[in-house]
This record gives structure tokens, C-alpha cells and sequence, in this order.
């Protein structure tokens, strides 16, 4: 694990795709320079919308039963980019092209993810919003969490 290392809270059923549904781009208003290693952390309150439009199973290719705990970091991934959408989604003349990943949304910040990690055990922690840095209690939590 990195030396730094900052936590992203992520709505479920969101913060579970990024781990085990190869979610690939977090949306956000405000863009970041941070580029390392996150923690994924899953919100006391979930995206009730998108939850009741989740199919009930998870595709066959999804190796992990969906049990979207709140209020804990589930999985760990890197950050490797932050563009504005604009940068994938339009060509010079304003028209719409492809966008860099079948979850980005126009007009936001496209947090790129690789290399999602599970953790054998949720690790509780108290609500917090956006992207955050870890203290050394909480990153040796998460340490023995790591398969």
C-alpha cells in the first residue's frame, strides 16, 4: 500500500460496482489532482434510485454476491486520471462523441479508476463526503482487510 493514501466516498450500489463491476469512472462536480491509491468508501446513505433499478442478479461474470454495506470501506483502487467530460465527449465543434467509458456523465469530472481490490471485511468508519486523507489507525485496518 502507498504511503498516501485518501478515501473516495462513493454511493452505493456505485462504490460495489467499482469494486466488483468493473466500474470504471466516478462522476463528480469538482475535478481533483490527486492521482495514487484510494479507499472506497460506501456512505451511510445509498442511491435509493439507483438501487431499485439494479437488476436483482449480478452479471454472470461478477465472481461476489451483492451485499452493499454503508458506512464502511469495502475495496481499495487507483486513481489514475481526472478530466472534464468535455475532454472524451465532444469534438472541436461541440458535437457529441464517444465518451471514455460506458459510466461517464456529460457535463462532470471523470474520476478514472483501474485495478479494484476487494476487501475480505468491510471497515466501519464514520460518514464523511468526498476525498479525504487516511489516518495511521484507519490504514492499518485497512492493511489487515487486504486479500
Amino acid at each position: 500500500m502507498c504511503s498516501e493514501l485518501r478515501v473516495l466516498s462513493v454511493r452505493q450500489p456505485w462504490a460495489w460496482q467499482i469494486v466488483h463491476e468493473d466500474k470504471d469512472v466516478e462522476n463528480r462536480i469538482l475535478p481533483t489532482t490527486y492521482r495514487g491509491q484510494v479507499a472506497i468508501f460506501a456512505p451511510f446513505s445509498p442511491d435509493v434510485t439507483a438501487l431499485q433499478r439494479l437488476p436483482r442478479v449480478a452479471p454472470a461474470w461478477v465472481d461476489a454476491p451483492r451485499q452493499f454495506e454503508l458506512g464502511a470501506i469495502i475495496g481499495l483502487a487507483q486513481l489514475v486520471d481526472c478530466h472534464d467530460a468535455s475532454w472524451c465527449g465532444e469534438d472541436q465543434y461541440g458535437r457529441a462523441i464517444e465518451m471514455c467509458s460506458p459510466w461517464s456523465l456529460r457535463s462532470h469530472q471523470h474520476l478514472v479508476l483501474s485495478d479494484p481490490v476487494a476487501l475480505r471485511h468491510p471497515v466501519s468508519v464514520r460518514n464523511r463526503r468526498g476525498l479525504w486523507k487516511v489516518g495511521t489507525r484507519l490504514m492499518r485496518e485497512i492493511e489487515a482487510q487486504l486479500p
